[in-house]
């Protein structure tokens, strides 16, 4: 019989606990930046504000019957345990490297404030031998604790994570995004006081401030019975759901039993027009979106409820007159957000392509777009097509150099707002906008280094190959039809080792060739048939195809900036390099504040006038 059920501090959850195992059979550690950006997002909240935040439920099963023993396997719960985990030990490691760990009490008579004993208490459950609190499983076990738990001493230094490890790799990249973000923060501050102040203030938000709810078990058929039961979809509402249900509620206060059996059915008709609007959309993110660009706070899927039935009840205004104008205003965004599903219906072609561009690669431009195309705004075509043009540029940007994606959702919502004024300045606008911009030395640095974004790359190569091919028979950029093609493979083999490293062997280039063949200058788009014929074949065979005609090459594609390739006699590191650099000036002539379309020229032409 499962047993808890209460909603506990994390600080007062670990005062029972000795030690939080993951199971083998559980999963690696698999947040992405999203899940990682919402989790610092709702830290960052619960910090400034000064307030509890509910961060959901967790199962966990007792690994022993002995009462005394308070080890427990997460069930469910082990990826937010993990972010946490690793939170507090990254704010440790920073507490470490300032000139004192300590704060003084504002009161005379208390004591001081030790924050790095503080980061200790909460990793450890026994802080002379090291034990940690929470244990991985067996796949990055070690990993884990040698890496990020373990405390570096100058008599064990922790050693620099393996960068090849294949079971780590999201470990990795979550605790290098963990690690930025809360470093951006500490570069605000002054001296190491305030940097430790906040570090502490940080600590006391995830340790003091968020809440559970803690759910115990015995076995694990309860476990997974538990695990099943809270996280069925089949009868649960959605916040769209409740939406529709509190404006059926406000509109129908005070009526006849007839007359509301006849109103609901008015509002049920209302809401499918909403809902077929949005289509195989997500309604719900839909409903945020809408609540984001017309207020200031942050609003997460699980408020959306409470925030329309803020709207319907504020001001002095009848919540039945409230409720009206909200759900006439909720239909009618969601035409204006049905077209940024579907950017094709839009029908002035320079925004169509604009937000097509942006629908590929995020979604929180919706929230500005959705101004921007209202009509109650009273913004010029001119004006719509250059902030469209603009909110396209700082997103591409945005993508390429890895900003946090609730900061850009932030920053979305402070131009909608500012567009919203019924005084808005039109110029004040636009330079809030693009005072976001990444620069282009950061955007350039990109273009050195791996990139892994599938949808990113594809768009910008199509864009390229748009301005410098023959688009009159060009595929679409649709990734059903056209796909991204590594040049040299993916996959290492003993020929294209030696190929890009001759004069290594094959065991010390490998590491550098998986690194460099995700490059941007290793990378070109290729019709979908002809990808999947060459594969890992030959530089010369990829371009020419088969000899026999069985299968085609580069040159057989409508895609200039890949069967332009085929004038080359190889493909080399240098290759690779100078193309890189070829494309770090493409998106800058591109995607910059001042398009300079007109002059991107192909690899090959640019390559000439690089050689004088």
């Amino acid at each position: 019989m499962p047993t808890g059920g209460e909603i506990r501090s994390l600080k007062s959850l670990m005062t029972d606990i000795t030690s939080l195992e993951v199971p083998d059979f559980q999963r690696n550690y698999s947040w992405e930046e999203p899940q990682i950006d919402a989790f610092i997002k709702d830290m960052q909240v619960a910090r400034d504000n000064g307030r509890s935040h509910f961060i959901g439920s967790t199962i966990l099963m007792k690994k022993s019957n002995d009462p005394s023993d308070k080890t427990f396997y997460i069930i469910d719960g082990q990826q937010r345990f993990t972010t946490i985990f690793m939170t507090v030990a990254i704010i440790r490691d920073l507490v470490k490297s300032l000139s004192t760990q300590e704060i003084l009490p504002n009161s005379p008579n208390g004591n001081p404030i030790n924050v790095l004993s503080r980061t200790r208490e909460f990793l450890f459950s026994n802080d002379e031998t090291g034990q940690s609190r929470l244990i991985s499983n067996n796949l990055v076990r070690r990993f884990f604790y040698e890496h990020i738990i373990r405390e570096s001493t100058d008599a064990n230094p922790r050693q620099p994570m393996p960068q090849r490890q294949k079971y780590s790799l999201e470990l990795r990249k979550g605790y290098a995004r963990i690690q930025t973000l809360i470093k951006d923060e500490l570069s605000n501050k002054e001296n190491d006081l305030e940097k430790l102040r906040h570090l502490k203030n940080t600590l006391e938000a995830i340790t003091n401030s968020f809440e559970i709810l803690k759910i115990e078990t015995m076995t694990f058929p309860e476990s997974f019975d538990v695990f099943m039961t809270l996280n069925s979809r089949g009868m649960a509402l959605g916040p769209s759901d409740l939406v529709k249900s509190i404006f059926m509620k406000s509109l129908t206060e005070g009526l006849s039993e007839a007359l509301v059996e006849q109103e609901n059915q008015a509002i049920a008709n209302e809401w499918k027009d909403a809902t077929d609007n949005i289509g195989d959309g997500d309604m719900d993110q839909f409903l945020r979106h809408f609540l984001v660009s017309r207020q200031k706070d942050s609003v997460q899927a699980k408020g959306i409820f409470t925030k329309i039935g803020e709207m319907i009840n504020e001001g002095d205004l009848d919540p039945k007159i409230n409720a009206r104008k909200v759900l006439d205003d909720v239909i009618q965004k969601s035409s204006i957000y049905s077209s940024l599903l579907k950017p094709l219906s839009i029908e002035d072609p320079k925004v169509s392509e604009h937000c097509n561009v942006m629908r590929q690669i995020l979604d929180s431009y919706r929230i500005l777009m959705m101004v921007v195309l209202d009509d109650d705004f009273n913004l010029g075509q001119h004006q719509k097509r250059e902030l469209a043009r603009l909110c396209e540029v700082i997103s591409v940007r945005w993508v390429l150099t890895g900003g946090n994606a609730q900061e850009l959702e932030d920053h979305f919502q402070t131009v909608a707002l500012e567009l919203r004024k019924p005084d808005y300045d039109y110029a004040k606008v636009k330079k809030l906008l693009l005072s976001k911009l990444p620069s282009d030395e950061k955007v350039s640095m990109q273009f050195n280094v791996e990139n892994t974004r599938t949808s990113l790359i594809r768009v910008v190569l199509h864009k390229i190959n748009i301005l410098v091919g023959d688009t009159s028979n060009l595929i679409s950029s649709d990734p059903s039809k056209m796909h991204v093609e590594h040049i040299a493979p993916q996959s290492p083999d003993a020929h294209w080792q030696k190929e890009l490293y001759p004069e290594k062997s094959i065991e010390e280039s490998t590491s550098e060739y998986l690194a460099k063949i995700e490059n941007w200058g290793n990378k070109t788009i290729l019709d979908k048939n002809i990808n999947l014929s060459i594969k890992r074949k030959p530089f010369k065979e990829k371009c020419n195809g088969s000899t026999n005609s069985d299968w085609q090459g580069y040159k057989h594609s409508p895609i200039k900036i890949t069967n332009e390739l085929c004038y080359l006699e190889d493909w080399s590191i240098e290759r690779i390099n100078k193309r890189n650099k070829w494309l770090a000036n493409c998106f800058l002539l591109i995607w910059s504040e001042l398009s300079k379309e007109e002059e991107v020229v192909s690899f090959s032409e640019w390559s000439k006038s690089q050689n004088g």
